[in-house]
């Protein structure tokens, strides 16, 4: 009815937008709370990472100014880069002297500087106390010998900017000055620089890079699946890092090429909040046991009653219901004053309807007894006038072939299947009905089946196939050509469902334009010269109503088709 609406629906979608509304404000508080504390641990280490970066830079700036100095201003330096193979020991020793004393002052903790030429009459450098481990070993200084390896072999535009020396466990930092071929080399250790900036309570990991690659920690990024692309381009996306399960800050100083990253693990935001989700958490169920409680006292009381009263007025007005009476649960009594009422009143209703459908189905069997037996009398008859031809001329196996047949389908055509019978036995009633038409016709007369084995035990209508068979036989004269009927039934799927599909043609003259416009409109002119098709149609219409499909065409080179399609059935 238009402009009502259903109690049961308004009651539910209040219960379930405010049951939505509670989960909702629990989800946005859990999901603040989130963002909030992410923002905090964001600047937290943004923070830490501006104060380490700023040491780096410190240095690197400190160490770069001494290259400067010396290289331009150092008198030992300028003069043993152009005499060092002339002078005298003392003279050399001396210089060598003011030169360690003024790399003593300068070194930082992390790093190196190291002076040396190409002919190694100079070659010293001096460490920081964490630099390389603080100690001088044989692979510190392998490695310093593999870096004035290095240095010799490059082109004065590479030098005096800063850059990266790697190896399998170094990677250091070093800006060089070259006057003549003498070397003044500055470094820093990466690796000790942020070993002696983090503590042992760090939260983050941090990660030199440069534009081209990660330089330290390689290992744990590898393992994170942090890329350098995502290190250069941080993303402050809350959805994102939580995902990712890690907060980067980064920090790039283009004129020493070199960046740095922290990355602050979630994990520990997870252990920090542990607490305050297991109260969410716990909060979140009680609110959802505290709602079924409530939604069983409502479905109890009032849906479950309402309910029961719809499907009854449901099955009072001729809709499908889910049941056919109410339950005896309600304990209202009310509710037990209407479920009375109303199961009096379908127990009447469903009384009428039975007899309306007895009678309905009394007179459906009378029509398909009608039309059945309607079927076909023609052909008795000429079947008995053909047993009198044959005794007449005392041919008395052919009248006993025949009459064989002939009782065969008498017993078919008059036995009480008036609904539906196997496909078998109908093929096996038109092949006797083709062994009677063979013994009274002169010319030969072919019948070729071509049949789905899986579909004989499938039931359809009875004398579906003779029927065609027998209106061939009649409506093609005898002349110079084999009339040929062909059976075909195989199994299609229309609209996802099973189909039995048949298709009976001959090679005979085809339907006429008049016959087939008459097997479209089937007025009643037609239905009194083609009984057979015409009860088989009205047939098909008590049995399957409208889930059928019938087509009437003539085939190229002449012959007459008929298409039927049957709903699959087995009982």
């Amino acid at each position: 009815m238009n402009g009502t609406r259903s109690a049961k629906k308004i009651l539910l979608s209040y219960f379930y937008v405010l049951l939505l509304i509670t989960l909702l404000c629990f989800a946005m508080f859990g999901g603040y709370s989130l963002w909030t504390y992410q923002q905090q641990m964001t600047i937290s280490n943004q923070a830490s990472l501006n104060v380490y970066f700023d040491n780096l830079v410190y240095e690197l700036e400190d160490l770069t100014l001494f290259n400067q100095d010396v290289y331009s201003g150092n008198a030992d330096f300028i003069t043993l880069s152009s005499k060092a193979d002339t002078l005298s020991d003392s003279q050399k020793i001396k210089m060598e002297y003011n030169l360690r004393n003024a790399i003593q002052n300068r070194v930082p903790d992390t790093g190196a500087i190291f002076i040396f030429n190409e002919s190694k009459s100079v070659y010293f450098y001096r460490y920081g106390a964490n630099f390389l481990g603080g100690t001088m070993t044989r692979a510190s200084m392998a490695l310093m010998a593999r870096v004035r390896e290095q240095l010799l072999s490059v082109n004065q535009s590479e030098l005096m900017r800063w850059q990266v020396y790697s190896d399998d466990k170094t990677v250091i930092l070093m800006n060089t000055y070259r006057l003549r071929d003498l070397y003044v080399c500055s470094m820093v250790d990466l690796n000790a620089f942020v070993s002696a900036h983090t503590t042992n309570g760090e939260t983050s990991e941090y990660v030199f890079f440069t534009k081209d690659k990660i330089l330290t920690n390689v290992d744990y990024t590898t393992r994170e699946g942090i890329t350098l692309d995502r290190i250069r381009n941080i993303d402050d996306n809350f959805v994102a890092n939580i995902v990712a399960g890690n907060i980067i800050r980064s920090n790039y100083y283009d004129s020493f090429g070199i960046g740095l990253s922290g990355i602050m693990s979630l994990e520990d935001m997870w252990s920090y909040l542990r607490v305050s989700v297991t109260l969410f958490l716990v909060a979140i169920i009680v609110i959802c046991v505290l709602f079924i409680v409530i939604y069983s006292f409502i479905s109890r009381y009032l849906i479950y009653p309402l309910n029961q009263i719809t499907n009854a007025s449901k099955k009072l007005t001729g809709i499908d219901a889910d049941e056919t009476t109410l339950q005896d649960k309600d304990d209202l009594l009310e509710y037990s004053t209407i479920r009375i009422a109303l199961n009096q009143l379908m127990t009447q209703k469903v009384g009428l309807e039975q007899d309306n459908i007895s009678k309905t189905r009394e007179k459906e069997h009378a029509l398909l007894q009608y039309y059945q037996l309607q079927t076909g009398s023609h052909f008795l008859l000429n079947c008995l006038k053909s047993l009198y031809n044959m005794s007449e001329g005392g041919e008395i196996e052919r009248i006993k072939m025949m009459i064989l047949a002939f009782s065969n389908h008498l017993r078919y055509v008059f036995h009480d299947n008036l609904f539906l019978v196997t496909l078998k036995s109908e093929l096996d009633e038109t092949q006797d009905y083709y062994q009677i038409m063979q013994m009274d016709r002169a010319n030969p007369f072919l019948l070729n089946l071509e049949v789905d084995q899986s579909l004989l035990d499938c039931r359809v209508p009875p004398l579906v196939v003779q029927t065609f068979l027998e209106n061939s036989f009649k409506y093609n004269p005898v002349h110079n050509r084999i009339l040929r009927f062909l059976v075909q039934i195989d199994q299609i799927e229309m609209e996802d469902k099973p189909y039995m599909r048949l298709r009976l043609s001959d090679n005979g003259v085809g339907y006429s334009k008049e016959v087939l416009k008459k097997l479209s409109d089937a007025d009643e002119q037609f239905e009194q010269h083609h009984v057979g098709i015409s009860n088989l149609r009205r047939r098909m219409k008590l049995i399957y109503h409208d889930d059928y499909q019938v087509a009437f065409f003539n085939v190229l080179g002449g012959g007459a088709c008929s298409l039927i399609y049957l709903p699959i059935r087995k009982e």
